[in-house]
C-alpha cells in the first residue's frame, strides 16, 4: 500500500499514513462535460431531413433554427440567415432536397457535431 502524505488542518501538522487507492485505479483522470462529436456529410443530411416535419422537401427558417439548435450554434438565428445565404440559390427563403448539399458543405465547413 503505497503512502499518502496530507496535512493534518486539526492537528496542524502533515503525516504519513498508508492508504489503499485500488478503488481509484481504473478511474479517468478527467471525464469531460460534453463530447463533441463530428459529423460527416451523410450524417449531417440525416440531421437536416429528420428536421423536415411537415414532409414538404424544404426546410423552413424554423425547422433550420431547430437544427442549429441541436447542433450546439450559440446563435441559431444568425446560423440560419448565414445558411440561407450560403445555400438558399432560388431565394425563396426555404432550402430544399435539392440545395441540401451546398448547406451541408456550409455546416460541415463550420464544424458543426451532436454535442
Amino acid at each position: 500500500m503505497p503512502l499518502v502524505t496530507y496535512f493534518d488542518h486539526k492537528a496542524n501538522s502533515s503525516s504519513s499514513k498508508p492508504f489503499n487507492l485500488s478503488p481509484f485505479a481504473n478511474m479517468p483522470l478527467y471525464v469531460p462535460k460534453s463530447i463533441n462529436l463530428s459529423l460527416n456529410e451523410e450524417q449531417l443530411k440525416a440531421v437536416f431531413r429528420k428536421h423536415d416535419v411537415n414532409g414538404d422537401g424544404c426546410l423552413s427558417k424554423d425547422e433550420l433554427m431547430k437544427v442549429f439548435r441541436e447542433l450546439g450554434s450559440r446563435n441559431p438565428s444568425w446560423r440560419v440567415r448565414r445558411s440561407l445565404h450560403h445555400a438558399d440559390g432560388d431565394g425563396n427563403g426555404t432550402i430544399s432536397l435539392d440545395e441540401l448539399d451546398e448547406l451541408v458543405k456550409y455546416v460541415a465547413k463550420q464544424g458543426y457535431g451532436i454535442n
